[in-house]
């Protein structure tokens, strides 16, 4: 009975949001002064971190294999791989993050 009754709750929450729901038929761009200035530094920081993530995994990704097949570095397991490889990925994304950043604030 409570099995239904939540399905029940679920889809009449699924159906019923659309209607209820007011739709904004004109765009406003944002203002200057909508957000404060650091919200817009931590956006691009985020864009940058997570886009050169797609370049820096797969970079990683290679390192850590050739480095493997030289014998140099060893995973017991193959998620110890990844793990290895997603805090090397991460760490060169945060490096440019943090980098654009320094390089923002003294070109101001």
């Amino acid at each position: 009975m409570l099995k239904k009754l939540t399905a029940f709750i679920i889809i009449i929450s699924i159906v019923l949001t659309p209607l209820f729901s007011e739709a904004e038929l004109s765009y406003e761009p944002y203002g200057e002064d909508e957000f404060p200035i650091w919200t817009m530094k931590l956006r691009r920081a985020e864009s940058l971190f997570f886009g050169s993530l797609v370049l820096t995994f797969p970079i990683a990704m290679l390192t850590w294999n050739i480095l493997e097949h030289q014998d140099i570095v060893h995973a017991s397991q193959p998620i110890q791989a990844f793990g290895w490889q997603m805090l090397i990925a991460g760490s060169l994304s945060l490096t440019i993050a943090t980098a654009d950043w320094i390089i923002g604030e003294v070109s101001e």
